[in-house]
């Protein structure tokens, strides 16, 4: 048997073909570990990215939705926001409240005695309703306190009665005219 070279053996046909393959299969593994693995990762990464922003997209639009119906509701009620700035003003205004509630017991025959102011407070405050207190003594019949309190609760400021005291007035014998103490509160921002 003769010897042959070493290089011959080495270089020969089959030797290069499973160097050949060897190197590519190193190089290919080496590709996959250092180029594809990271794009796979980043692929999964943007499918649960783009999961997450549809949940997003969705609480958006949902949100979006709820404005629009707001801002048609607020459309709607623009004709009748004069009338909430009068039933609860700005300020306390307290003459006008002082007035209105005259204005009504002079056509409903209500003698008024006595009106105080109790409680005003003059402080502004972060946009949370307030009241005026007004407390009135005054001698009437019955039918008129009746219609009293009917038209004040019908005045387009907002109005409460919050104590309402009535008593036979013992200075009137036979005219029939109750003595009543009335707390009215008027509200304003």
């Amino acid at each position: 048997m003769e010897k042959t070279p070493v290089s011959k053996s080495i270089f020969t046909k089959k030797t290069q073909d499973y160097t050949f393959v060897v190197l590519f299969l190193s190089v290919f593994s080496i590709f996959i570990v250092f180029a594809i693995s990271p794009s796979l990762k980043t692929a999964f990464s943007l499918k649960k990215e783009e999961v997450d922003l549809k949940k997003v997209d969705t609480v958006y639009e949902q949100k979006i939705m709820n404005i629009s119906s707001i801002q048609n509701q607020i459309e709607e009620s623009r004709e009748k926001l004069p009338l909430f700035n009068q039933a609860v003003s700005q300020y306390p205004e307290v003459n006008k409240m002082v007035d209105d509630v005259k204005t009504i017991a002079d056509k409903n025959e209500f003698v008024i005695k006595k009106a105080n102011i109790a409680d005003v407070n003059l402080i502004q405050s972060k946009k949370q309703i307030d009241h005026v207190r007004l407390i009135v003594e005054g001698k009437t019949g019955f039918e008129n306190l009746m219609s009293f309190m009917n038209e004040l609760f019908q005045q387009r400021r907002l109005k409460t009665i919050s104590n309402l005291s009535i008593s036979q007035d013992r200075e009137a014998t036979s005219s029939g005219l109750l003595q009543v103490i009335l707390t009215i509160d008027g509200f304003y921002l």
